[in-house]
């Protein structure tokens, strides 16, 4: 999560650009901002899913135990 996003600000970010592309469909994905997909990334890491760098084998395990947030 970068410094400057708070939780709540995080999560917000990631739920409106996921509300473009659950809404809009592929065409959403074009509406989407950068910092709106760094949110997404971030929630994604914090629900627990093991980020596979570029030129990376996928790992056998691609989840760990997600991180229990507190409602914000």
């Amino acid at each position: 999560m970068n410094d400057r996003f708070t939780m709540r600000k995080m999560l917000e970010l990631a739920a409106r650009g996921l509300g473009k592309v659950d809404v809009y469909g592929p065409r959403g994905v074009t509406n989407v901002t950068a910092l709106e997909i760094e949110a997404m990334a971030g929630t994604l890491a914090l629900a627990g899913l093991i980020p596979v760098p570029p030129g990376q084998d996928t790992p056998e395990k691609l989840t760990v135990k997600p991180l229990e947030i507190e409602h914000v």
